[in-house]
């Protein structure tokens, strides 16, 4: 039996403001490509895996975040308000490591752990 691997995200801002988010399987159920680890929904969807519905300025389907190998990647899924580590739009996979921060539209988020 493979290990479980988790990702730990803390809301950094907003009515969530720490409150733990933790990842360890696709609440969508979307196949997970090949070559991938896990695939988490960043969104304002019921099924996002980060169910973010306060922020209107956050897409149904923002953004996802992929568990590959060689670590933790944040992807913009086409979002009208984009995605943005610090100040800098997300426009291709962008690696993210532990105590990083990320948005989407008005939310901050922070990579707690990737184990």
């Amino acid at each position: 039996m493979e290990p479980e691997l988790i990702v730990k995200l803390m809301v950094m801002s907003g009515p969530d403001d720490g409150m733990e988010i933790i990842l360890s399987h696709s609440k969508s159920g979307d196949p997970i490509p090949p070559g991938l680890l896990g695939r988490y929904t960043i969104g304002r969807r019921d099924n996002s895996d980060v169910c973010i519905p306060f922020d209107t300025l956050v897409s149904r389907l923002h953004a996802t975040l992929q568990r590959r190998t060689d670590g933790l990647f944040l992807v913009d899924e086409g979002s009208r308000n984009g995605t943005f580590i610090g100040r800098r739009r997300v426009k291709d996979p962008e690696s993210l490591d532990i105590g990083q921060m990320f948005r989407v539209g008005q939310t901050w988020l922070r990579v707690q752990s990737i184990e």
